[in-house]
């Protein structure tokens, strides 16, 4: 097969080359998430390792390779790194829009490398059921990546969260009157606690006043500014169709936080 490997740094894409030596599997490695596009033009590929999250030189991060390998069939794994929590929401996305075969962590040996490689071929490319790639894969209806982020408005409050720690400032940032951020903020948290709760493993926090949500949202949207600014969430939001009306455990939360005094 021939394998492409996107990553910014050329020895990622070298170890998944060694660990295919002598496989019969040619491999090729981009450094940008632009540069597959250009690629794609002129090559086959029949299979991706792809990193999300890219050096600030980039103005594009994983979702870009991802979106232009699904529109050549090229399947896809993602491949990142353990320990970033940043990339979290990114790897929902890549779940949930572009449906990757697996993720596989940057700890992975050779030995592991060449096994999903082998598993992959030999189930035809079907999608791999371990624990760590479930845990991004979408679960129900809205899923908690579209309750995050429901409109065009919303991600403009997200983005100038991870700017500002002031409902006034983010206010007249945004253009809304400072009743709106707050609506969010109540709205928001319990989904924001939602993801968090889920992608740890970890049982919920202890409910936070309604009147301090502002500091942990804030600290959220720093850790996620990445994909929060990131062009192709943007384009994804734009491109959505309204969802379906209906109650989920964290529309319920936000009415909860929204009634409170």
């Amino acid at each position: 097969m021939r394998i492409v490997v996107v990553d910014d740094i050329l020895e990622v894409g070298n170890t998944v080359a060694r660990a295919l030596d002598g496989s019969g599997h040619e491999v090729r490695v981009l450094l940008s998430p632009a540069a597959v596009g250009t690629a794609l033009a002129g090559h086959r590929f029949d299979l991706a390792f792809v990193d999300l999250d890219f050096s600030y030189e980039s103005s594009e991060t994983g979702l870009t390779a991802l979106r232009h390998l699904a529109a050549a069939d090229v399947p896809a794994v993602v491949y990142s790194a353990d320990s970033e929590e940043n990339r979290a929401l990114l790897l929902l996305a890549a779940f949930q829009h572009y449906a990757p075969l697996a993720l596989l962590s940057k700890s992975a040996t050779q030995d592991q490398i060449r096994a999903l490689v082998k598993q992959l071929v030999g189930s035809g490319m079907r999608p791999a059921t371990d624990p760590l790639s479930q845990r991004y894969r979408p679960q129900g209806t809205p899923t908690v990546l579209d309750q995050l982020v429901r409109n065009q408005t919303e991600l403009t409050i997200w983005r100038l969260l991870s700017q500002y720690a002031d409902r006034n400032e983010v206010a007249i940032a945004a253009h809304v009157h400072s009743r709106t951020v707050d609506k969010f903020l109540a709205t928001h948290y319990p989904v924001m606690r939602e993801v968090e709760a889920r992608l740890r493993s970890l049982p919920r926090e202890p409910e936070t006043p309604k009147k301090h949500l502002l500091a942990p949202m804030h600290a959220f949207a720093v850790k996620h500014a990445r994909f929060f600014a990131d062009t192709e969430l943007e384009a994804l939001v734009r491109d959505r169709q309204p969802p379906a009306r209906r109650t989920t455990a964290a529309s319920r939360a936000a009415r909860k936080y929204r009634d409170r005094p």
